[in-house]
């Protein structure tokens, strides 16, 4: 009886050390999938209201991959189009547009000086870190995108937003590498939501 214990214990810790390598290896590679792709993600947007126009605030996940750092550090500009809908939507036909927009922002760096070069709204900033400049991007604020005068009091609108890595920027050798690569086919899912918009009068 003691032996066929033992050999019992052997094997229940065999397969329990087994099943613990396996969960270690299997979230290690998850992990390392995460943290080693490129993706975009947008967290949060909204619309605020500003004299005679609303802005848009918007909040951004930005991961690159060592690929991707790695072209940025060697001269490649990184291009990214920030794109915004406003829509009335219709029950039996397709939604009136109301606005459509879109903002260029891009990154790239300056082996000279070694700085990360941030371009966006005709306004350039400079950042010591690729951290620091993805910091940037990750932040929206101050979009003005939609004048009041175009909305109507008591109607509801939806609203998207996507953000994306504009491949057509790319240099051509690479566009051909990046047709589906996980480390260049970044693009964001469309944060689609129904602002609460204060009008104080109807357009007529």
């Amino acid at each position: 009886m003691t032996g066929f214990f033992m050999r019992y214990c052997k094997k229940t810790n065999f397969l329990s050390s087994v099943s613990l390598f396996l969960f270690i290896s299997t979230f290690c590679f998850i992990t390392l999938a995460w943290a080693t792709g490129s993706s975009l993600h947008i967290k949060t947007a909204a619309l605020l209201p500003v004299d005679e126009a609303y802005i848009l605030d918007a909040d951004f996940d930005v991961n690159f991959s060592s690929e991707v750092e790695n072209a940025l550090s060697k001269g490649v500009s990184l291009t990214f189009l920030i794109e915004f809908q406003i829509v009335s939507p219709r029950q039996y036909w397709f939604d009136d547009e109301i606005v459509s927009a879109s903002r260029q922002v891009t990154i790239s760096y300056h082996a000279l000086s070694r700085q990360y070069l941030l371009n966006q709204n005709n306004h350039q900033q400079t950042f010591a870190s690729l951290q620091d400049a993805k910091e940037e991007l990750s932040h929206l604020r101050g979009w003005q995108v939609v004048d009041k005068v175009l909305l109507k009091k008591g109607e509801i609108y939806h609203a998207a937003l996507r953000i994306r890595l504009d491949q057509s920027r790319l240099p051509k050798p690479l566009q051909v590498d990046a047709i589906g690569s996980e480390d260049w086919d970044m693009v964001s899912e469309r944060y689609r939501w129904t602002p609460a918009l204060a009008l104080q009068s109807p357009n007529k």
